[in-house]
């Protein structure tokens, strides 16, 4: 009887890998950005939309001082959770199934 060898490839191709980096890359440059030119509209609506769904938390903000940095950490939260889902999905490994043992 044969039994099948388990899949020993990833679950996903390297290239989520390289996406997972590029998106963990593009955020580091929106928020450095947003935090080092803050009265630069397109690096914010950068930062914004790269944050997604997470940057919806930002219309919860009152326009008080220091709404800016309250907002460049939401911001940056948001980029570092999607980055994290992102690795998490990229260094996934396939589940190993062990064949049963029929009596």
């Amino acid at each position: 009887m044969h039994i099948a060898e388990p899949d020993p490839r990833p679950l996903f191709p390297s290239w989520w890998r390289l996406g997972a980096l590029a998106y963990t890359a593009a955020g580091v440059a929106c928020v450095v950005s947003s935090a080092a030119f803050p009265e630069s509209e397109t690096a914010m609506l950068a930062a914004i939309a790269g944050a997604l769904p997470w940057s919806l938390a930002l219309v919860t903000l009152d326009l008080a001082p220091g709404v800016a940095q309250t907002a460049l950490i939401v911001l940056a939260g948001g980029w570092a959770v999607n980055a994290a889902l992102l690795w998490w999905l990229a260094l996934r490994r396939t589940a190993r199934r062990t064949p049963s043992r029929g009596a």
